[in-house]
């Protein structure tokens, strides 16, 4: 009987401080954003992120990406941007995207990788132009909105 109730108390005592441990370690190691932070990043995005402007000489696309790096976040939506720019012109776009999910018993953790070639050998996009470009914080990262444009026909002097 004695053993028993060493045995009920230590595992009440582990399965106590088991708990407190993988709270503490979910504080410390967030998933992802949280809603109130996507909530704020598509609040501070420009209205051309939700409605592409339409004109008969040019096409529209638009883009987002963060980085901690200013330039890097620029980059990577502009890439974004001129595949939809591409695609959106009627072309061929050739692109891989990887993604990697780890998964333990405390915590899962994804790493995604997207790999663009900008060059749309169907597409001519000589000439595209960034038309505006808003960067915007997004926790300790930036957050970059890009709109481009590929002017078609007699409009493209390129």
């Amino acid at each position: 009987m004695k053993k028993l109730l060493t045995v009920v108390a230590v595992t009440g005592l582990l399965s106590a401080c088991g708990s407190t441990q993988y709270q503490t370690r979910a504080d410390l190691y967030p998933t992802g954003p949280t809603q109130a932070q996507q909530q704020a990043a598509i609040s501070q995005a420009p209205e051309w992120m939700f409605k592409i402007p339409k004109s008969a000489n040019a096409v529209y696309e638009s883009a987002s990406a963060t980085s901690a790096d200013f330039a890097m976040a620029d980059m990577k939506a502009k890439a974004v941007a001129y595949a939809k720019i591409c695609t959106a012109a009627g072309g061929k776009l050739r692109s891989q995207t990887k993604v990697y999910r780890s998964d333990n018993g405390e915590s899962s953790v994804e790493q995604s990788e997207m790999a663009i070639r900008s060059m749309c050998p169907d597409i001519d996009i000589t000439g595209v132009e960034t038309v505006e470009m808003k960067h915007v914080a997004d926790g300790n990262r930036i957050r970059t909105y890009v709109l481009v444009a590929l002017p078609i026909g007699s409009a493209n002097i390129l």
